[in-house]
């Protein structure tokens, strides 16, 4: 059956205000978020070495292979604690927390410590000159640690490649890496390492990286905090190794 020419272009007409609508809807497509979701706050445990040349078994029920003994990742830090390090204590705490900063300018507050940071011997030169009394082979350590969190960011920031525009569709961003260079300072303590903190924002950090109105779902993958390698320079990070990671302590 043919169509008539006044019938065949009132479909076309209509097929393509469905087209229309159904790329409007698209591109104004939101995503679902809570209501609320901040602060963000990990503690620190120490980084070990992932275990690849298992001589032993863990307990049931976690009845994985594991290695004796164990390493830590870093290969330049440490932090007190009697039975690796005779005569010290188990002194280093450490966090890092995300507090979303709501009002305009939008941003979100990075505040991160841990203490009791130590170099491993003369591990790092010119950065481990302050020798503790309780051991002096672990003397505080003055350089930098980094700080990274790799985030997937689904948020109102994003156009077509090559050419963001308004930037203002919704988009899911591939998973990125956010860095903060974190200064140690020698402590006048002699039975306890350095002190590294920072309190910034993340917009300080990379500017613009929080933009007003973008409704930004914010997923933190992993935190780490990586040693400042055999130059103490968190920025160098060609030999930089994982210090302390998120994590608990169970006693």
């Amino acid at each position: 059956m043919l169509l008539s020419r006044r019938t065949a272009l009132s479909l076309t007409l209509v097929f393509a205000c469905v087209a229309s609508l159904a790329l409007t809807q698209m591109a104004g497509a939101t995503h679902p978020r809570p209501k609320g979701a901040t602060p963000l706050r990990a503690s620190l445990a120490i980084a070990y070495a992932p275990c690849s040349s298992p001589n032993r078994q863990h307990g049931a029920p976690l009845a994985t292979l594991s290695c004796n003994p164990p390493a830590q990742a870093s290969s330049f830090l440490t932090v007190g604690t009697g039975d690796a390090w005779a005569g010290t204590n188990p002194k280093s705490i450490g966090s890092v927390r995300f507090d979303v900063k709501a009002s305009s300018p939008e941003d979100v507050k990075i505040v991160a410590s841990i203490s009791d940071v130590r170099c491993r011997g003369n591990s790092v030169s010119g950065f481990c000159g302050t020798a503790n009394t309780d051991n002096a082979t672990v003397p505080d350590y003055s350089g930098e640690l980094l700080g990274s969190l790799f985030v997937r960011l689904t948020d109102h920031f994003s156009g077509p490649i090559g050419s963001c525009g308004a930037c203002a569709d919704p988009a899911t961003a591939q998973d990125v890496q956010i860095s903060v260079a974190t200064p140690c300072v020698t402590t006048a303590d002699t039975t306890m390492g350095s002190l590294c903190s920072i309190n910034t924002t993340a917009n300080g950090v990379i500017f613009g990286a929080v933009q007003d109105n973008k409704r930004a779902n914010l997923e933190a993958q992993t935190i780490y905090v990586d040693d400042g390698g055999s130059d103490g320079t968190a920025a160098t990070t060609f030999d930089n190794t994982h210090f302390a990671t998120q994590g608990i302590w169970i006693p």
